[in-house]
């Protein structure tokens, strides 16, 4: 099952489309109060996000400021669950979708139509649609994040091939070390109706409560990754659960 399939059967279970994700460094805290990096089994963290009711595994491969080991950690998430794997990285060049095909494809071809790669809208501006193309043609999935309105524009290059959005509460650009805010609104979402229609739309970053999950869905989004705050818990299967209800019981 692939990210887009997994959202919408859950909604249909009547809770929320978690993506739980897992990241080795956290740049904001670790600029902050120097922490250091996480070093658990990928693999065991993916199952207990599983076992708490995730609708997918979010897995941050990044090197340089996220300290991910792809070569690692996709092999242990793909074999250790059942769930859909988003791959987050600065994808700028085919080779790099290569890259993440050729792991999959290595490990068990048909894993390869579980993974959904991460495509930022305005790293790749005229070069979004190709590469969007791109990676469809190598068998994976994309979820084409947005940093809010100002990057609209893009969407309109790729009508309806653009099937997840993603729409980042804090700035990627700056490693997310902003506030955790989530600024997604009624207002914003319909303005992404008017161009991406039907398309899955996730809110990203900044959850850290219930309360930032329901704003979230209130304001239209289909579903919410969550990171740090899964990182930060002592209790990731429990606390996965609790989000995916909002609070409720």
């Amino acid at each position: 099952m692939n990210l887009l399939e997994s959202i919408r059967l859950t909604q249909t279970r009547g809770v929320i489309p978690i993506v739980a994700e897992i990241k080795r460094l956290i740049p904001k805290l670790a600029a902050g109060c120097g922490r250091p990096r996480d070093e658990r089994d990928a693999g065991q963290l993916a199952g207990l996000y599983q076992k708490g009711g995730a609708a997918g595994i979010s897995l941050v491969t990044e090197r340089r400021y996220f300290g991910g080991e792809p070569e690692k950690d996709i092999p242990a998430v793909l074999q250790a669950t059942s769930l859909p794997l988003l791959v987050k990285d600065f994808i700028l060049e085919g080779k790099e979708v290569d890259f993440y095909a050729g792991i999959t494809e290595r490990l068990e071809p048909s894993f390869t139509g579980r993974v959904t790669l991460l495509l930022h809208a305005h790293l790749l501006g005229e070069n979004l649609p190709a590469m969007l193309e791109y990676v469809y043609s190598c068998g994976m999935h994309a979820l084409i994040e947005t940093r809010g309105e100002q990057d609209l524009h893009y969407l309109n290059t790729l009508g309806e091939k653009a099937l997840m959005i993603g729409i980042n509460n804090k700035n990627i650009d700056e490693l997310e070390m902003g506030e955790d805010l989530v600024r997604i609104t009624p207002e914003i979402v319909a303005s992404f109706r008017e161009v991406a229609g039907d398309a899955v739309i996730i809110s990203q970053s900044a959850h850290r409560s219930a309360a930032d999950i329901r704003c979230s869905i209130e304001a239209g989004a289909d579903a919410v990754l969550v990171g740090t705050a899964l990182m930060l818990s002592g209790d990731p299967a429990g606390t996965v659960s609790f989000l995916v209800r909002a609070g409720g019981s």
